[in-house]
């Protein structure tokens, strides 16, 4: 229906949208939506990155002041019972007091992660804003590698580190974690590696594999700075200090 308007002894006739009119405009929205929701969905899928990079950062800081407390040395492997009281010391659980989050258990048997994952969910640093699995309460692992012979280190002096701005010592963890069971949040082994020597994903990688972040994951070397990596580029070079080949 049309309106009229008088104005200084004219009128004008104000004429309503047609159906048509209407369908083209909504068309015209529903297209400008179309463009823009890639563009919204890439930049919130890097403030996801972001953001789980700032946990690393933080867990970085948090490194260093262990190694202040500690002459230089920061626990890396992680095992039970007797390896435990050698040095095996989790390095989520070394480190959680200087996250504000203290956690002490007594029992060194493997129930002790039962105890250990009850804090370690109230530890923010610890979730990774997109991590598959949210059953898991410890998002990343760490770099327990020996120095060219392979094999499980418990613990490292970090200015007896070469080339400490290319070893790294946390990135993302596995989706295919076991929960609750932290033993397997270290890499020591080609298997624990996110893909093979062919590029295929191994199954028991320890490391992320998948594309959480679009096949790219965030990485802490042993100098504290933090880095994004394509997964499919990480290899024995990244974790294993002593290693040339």
């Amino acid at each position: 229906m049309a309106g009229r308007l008088k104005r200084r002894g004219f009128t004008f006739v104000r004429q309503a949208f047609t159906l048509v009119e209407l369908l083209v405009v909504i068309g015209i929205i529903a297209l400008l939506i179309s463009i823009l929701m890639p563009a919204l969905s890439a930049a919130n899928a890097q403030a996801k990155t972001l953001r789980c990079g700032a946990n690393l950062h933080a867990l970085g800081h948090a490194m260093q002041q262990y190694a202040n407390d500690f002459k230089g040395k920061i626990p890396r492997g992680y095992d039970y019972d007797v390896a435990y009281l050698h040095g095996h010391i989790l390095w989520a659980e070394a480190i959680s007091k200087y996250l504000g989050k203290p956690v002490e258990v007594r029992d060194l048997t493997q129930a002790r992660d039962l105890e250990l994952a009850k804090v370690f969910r109230t530890i923010e640093v610890y979730q990774c804003p997109v991590f598959p699995n949210e059953d898991e309460p410890l998002d990343y692992v760490a770099n327990s590698w020996i120095g060219g012979t392979g094999g499980d280190d418990a613990s490292i002096v970090l200015a007896k580190v070469p080339r400490s701005s290319e070893v790294i010592f946390l990135t993302e963890a596995n989706a295919h974690q076991l929960t609750d069971v932290f033993v397997y949040h270290d890499i020591w082994d080609p298997s624990h590696l996110p893909v093979d020597e062919q590029g295929k994903p191994q199954p028991n990688a320890r490391i992320m594999n998948d594309n959480r972040h679009r096949g790219k994951l965030n990485v802490l070397f042993l100098d504290g700075h933090v880095t994004v990596k394509f997964f499919k580029e990480m290899g024995r070079k990244d974790f294993d200090y002593l290693w040339t080949q």
